[in-house]
């Protein structure tokens, strides 16, 4: 009954994104063109996923900043070296749409960051005293930033290296404009 009672109890919203994520890591298994800017999506939902459970407590608010400001930084490092190890994406130099090779990996990734982030919301809901609800709510905070880290390092590493194989300067400048050009080429078509 416990478990019935815990499925039923979750905010529709949290079906619709799970439903989106595991849709976003299907599509990623095949060879696709994309444009910079929709690469982009998943990660920032998994920012902002992971940044609002800061919002949910102000008990430990400091504790909760630095836990998830330590938990990006090493998922970034974490999705950096993930990306390093997959082939690289090329960048059509007419169209400005990134070429991203077919994998697996966005759907375990979407999959097992949805479950974590899933059973820390249920471990919050179901714990009562003060303390431990505190050390569970720093945990779902790290583990928010964890991968949010995670994607954007991935994702950033590969516009990186998408850049370098078109013989481009992989900048902090480059890889903005990449995403600025395509998105504003797009809304003005």
């Amino acid at each position: 009954m416990l478990v019935f009672d815990i499925l039923s109890h979750t905010p529709v919203w949290v079906w619709v994104l799970f439903v989106f994520l595991v849709y976003r890591g299907i599509a990623a298994m095949r060879t696709r063109e994309v444009s910079p800017y929709r690469v982009l999506i998943v990660p920032a939902v998994f920012f902002v996923w992971g940044a609002s459970s800061l919002l949910e407590k102000s008990d430990g608010l400091a504790l909760n900043i630095a836990a998830f400001g330590a938990a990006l930084l090493v998922g970034a490092a974490a999705g950096r070296a993930l990306a390093s190890l997959m082939p690289s994406p090329r960048l059509s130099p007419v169209t400005g749409l990134l070429t991203m090779p077919g994998s697996p990996v966005a759907l375990i990734l979407n999959c097992v960051a949805f479950a974590a982030k899933y059973v820390g919301a249920v471990a919050l809901a179901l714990t009562s005293g003060a303390a431990a609800h505190a050390e569970i709510a720093t945990v779902v905070v790290a583990i928010g930033g964890l991968f949010a880290g995670l994607f954007w390092g991935r994702t950033l590493r590969q516009f990186q290296r998408a850049l370098q194989a078109g013989g481009r300067p992989a900048t902090v400048g480059a890889l903005v404009a990449l995403v600025v050009a395509r998105g504003a080429a797009v809304g003005g078509a």
